[in-house]
């Protein structure tokens, strides 16, 4: 396995990559696992400076993560490959599907989950603020338990992982928006606060197959509860 890569579950038929949020890891995808069917192999990407990378220098660039990505898919085994992507991960998942159709690799479906399309920017600069905005920032998202910023070891090691992970994806911009092939599914919590549902159907520009768009009880990580009917969405557009 190649070491941008954890295998979450195995599976013969089909892969499904899975591309975390910001300050996130691979290990988050890890109860995906009873969630998937059997034939799909689940694989999530693991950026440096963290899980088992946590060795290895942070990126700011989310271009080079991408580059970088991409190389590692290539030692997959050829099948229907599926990518879900979740706030930055989205952004991510985006310019690696397109270096992966530039190489003729073809995917089988795109889920961009909680982000704005790639042809839009906020204009923040939560990376340049204070720990304690940054900290702020996070809690309000919701995905991150006070625990981890209550503990001064954790804090201290999530919080520059945290920062370079925000400076990726606010210097993060597109001046032009080249299209995938593939089919694009646009996932949203109902209460998410930092994409509406109007800007997430953007996603639509983003290639020139099918596209729809689903809503999921719950905010931006509406993720974190597994809702049922996320995973029976991903099994009916992966069968």
């Amino acid at each position: 396995m190649h070491k941008q890569l954890k295998l979450i579950k195995p599976g013969t038929r089909r892969q499904l990559i899975c591309f975390h949020f910001a300050g996130g890891n691979a290990e988050y995808f890890m109860p995906w696992r009873d969630h998937i069917d059997d034939h799909t192999a689940v694989y999530a990407v693991q950026l440096a400076g963290r899980g088992h990378r946590l060795s290895e220098k942070l990126k700011t660039c989310l271009h080079q993560y991408a580059d970088e990505v991409v190389q590692s898919l290539s030692f997959l085994p050829h099948r229907p490959t599926f990518f879900f992507g979740h706030s930055m991960g989205a952004a991510l998942a985006f310019e690696t599907a397109i270096r992966w159709e530039q190489q003729g690799r073809k995917l089988a479906h795109f889920f961009a989950s909680g982000r704005i399309p790639p042809h839009k920017s906020r204009g923040t600069d939560y990376h340049k603020q204070s720990d304690d905005a940054l900290v702020n920032k996070i809690m309000g998202l919701g995905g991150t338990s006070e625990v981890v910023f209550d503990n001064p070891a954790l804090r201290n090691l999530m919080l520059p992982i945290i920062r370079a992970d925000f400076e990726a994806i606010e210097k993060y911009q597109r001046d032009s928006l080249p299209t995938l092939s593939c089919p694009l599914s646009a996932l949203l919590g109902e209460g998410d606060t930092e994409v509406t549902e109007s800007e997430i159907q953007e996603w639509s520009l983003a290639t020139t197959g099918e596209f729809d768009f689903q809503c999921f009880p719950g905010g931006h990580f509406y993720l974190n509860k597994l809702c049922p009917t996320l995973f029976d969405h991903l099994k009916n557009k992966m069968s």
